[in-house]
């Protein structure tokens, strides 16, 4: 295997990284004749501070960019230019609950002058000359959504009108929705479960929607199975397994939902699964799939006199903090970075080998738990000066975020070629958004987009790139 490695961007210990991966010969192939797609031409833009937080993009026709913020509103910003403008806001208006959410992180686009946009809660509106329109306000958690000439794809869960149905109808029975705009709405994907996955899966956001022609919308659901092909007449026209595009299927359940609202939590899950983070199509029948997952992992690893458990994707704490199941009703994790001299090689050995290593990380249960928990208070109660001299502890373990470049046609997805690894990101807790006209793709790399999850104070803001995507000749 060979490439050539292109940094466009590094900075100092823990800034943001972006790297283009040519491969010359590593290239995952299926299906007769078909060649990996290409992304090219990879540069950095220089965006202004006001539009650091941004969550989501969107071409205009006159080559200017739309951006959605985590807060604040949806700004139309020209590349090469130092100033952006605001472009339409829910603060102020009627709608009062999106409106003091303030999160506009997912956009559709649309036509000149105007926008489809929503946050991850709290329904989807239209901004049109000025007036903003609701298009589906009981839509309550937002996935995705994406515009094409006057039709609007949505997916999520909408809340049923109170009183419910039973007991386990809270959710309307579709995961997706094409809206009009004249109010129609149409149901497009049935939910296998009630809503419940994707209930427990919205903080890692896996929805996806996008048109992929002038009459077909694609739906990946994300938390549930499946990739869904839709005619604008509402009528399903196929389907597709997400593995078929090396996606994982997602594992999170309800009992999971209160963890995955915290980043640390949240990083790590994300790190043990191959996730579709974007789906971008050119008009001309093209469909690009981008596969995010962790490009390297690295083990508990060892040394004579010292052992440290290092974690990918938590930041390690001085203290160890109490783990209670009871007071508060919510089981926290306890992350943990401490040298293991004072237990027997024996014992050591022992404990590392009943424990779980995934994505660099240890994952101790029940009684080992206990023990390591023991040990580092033993530790932290000891005084540093008790240390041998020079004693080694090894420093977190690094990985970064890679995405693959997948490509299919929209008339059968189930032929696809694979450039592994185009992109990659030092940054643990890296999403991609990206958008193409034509051939023109603008990308663009941030963290976290709710409100809820610290992501605001993120120190290192959210990059736009643009280059070149297109099919294998």
């Amino acid at each position: 295997m060979e490439a050539s490695v292109s940094s466009l961007k590094t900075g100092s210990l823990g800034s943001f990284a972006l790297c283009a991966i040519v491969a010359t010969q590593s290239v995952v192939a299926q299906g007769p004749d078909t060649s990996p797609p290409v992304l090219e031409g990879l540069r950095s833009l220089d965006a202004p501070d006001s539009i650091g937080s941004a969550a989501d993009v969107r071409w205009q026709s006159d080559g200017s960019l739309q951006v959605g913020l985590r807060q604040d509103g949806v700004y139309v910003w020209r590349p090469g230019t130092r100033g952006s403008e605001l472009l339409a806001t829910l603060a102020g208006t009627t709608h009062r609950r999106a409106g003091r959410y303030g999160n506009y992180s997912r956009l559709g686009g649309g036509p000149a002058g105007g926008v489809v946009f929503a946050g991850d809660l709290f329904g989807v509106y239209r901004q049109q000359d000025g007036r903003i329109t609701p298009l589906k306000t009981n839509l309550e958690i937002v996935g995705d959504l994406d515009e094409q000439d006057g039709w609007t794809v949505a997916v999520g869960l909408a809340r049923q009108p109170e009183p419910f149905p039973g007991p386990d109808d809270v959710w309307e029975p579709y995961v997706a929705w094409l809206l009009d705009t004249e109010g129609g709405v149409q149901g497009l994907v049935p939910t296998r479960d009630g809503g419940a996955a994707l209930d427990a899966c919205y903080p890692v956001e896996l929805s996806l929607a996008r048109f992929v022609a002038d009459d077909l919308v694609l739906v990946i659901p994300g938390a549930e199975p499946g990739a869904f092909l839709y005619g604008t007449e509402g009528m399903l026209r196929g389907t597709v397994d997400v593995a078929t595009f090396s996606g994982s299927r997602p594992d999170c359940g309800p009992e999971q939902k209160p963890l995955l609202y915290k980043e640390e939590f949240r990083t790590a899950w994300l790190s043990r699964h191959r996730v579709i983070d974007e789906v971008a199509a050119n008009g001309e029948g093209d469909v690009f799939f981008f596969v995010r997952h962790v490009e390297e992992r690295r083990p508990v690893s060892a040394t004579p006199g010292s052992t440290s458990v290092g974690s990918t994707a938590v930041r390690p704490r001085a203290s160890v903090e109490r783990t209670d199941a009871g007071g508060t009703g919510e089981e926290r994790p306890t992350v943990v970075a401490l040298s293991l001299d004072s237990l027997p090689a024996g014992e050591l050995e022992a404990l590392l080998d009943g424990a779980a290593s995934e994505s660099g990380q240890i994952v101790l249960d029940g009684e080992l738990a206990a023990r390591v928990v023991a040990a580092a208070r033993a530790q932290a109660a000891g005084s540093e000066g008790a240390r041998p001299p020079g004693s080694p502890t090894l420093p977190p373990a690094k990985a970064g975020v890679c995405w693959d470049l997948v490509h299919a046609h929209v008339e059968d997805l189930g032929r696809v070629s694979t450039a592994p690894c185009v992109l990659k990101s030092e940054m643990s807790d890296a999403r991609l958004r990206v958008d193409l006209s034509g051939d023109r793709a603008v990308l663009l790399v941030r963290g976290a987009t709710r409100l809820a999850s610290g992501a605001v104070a993120r120190s290192v803001p959210s990059e736009f790139f643009l280059a070149r995507l297109r099919a294998g000749s």
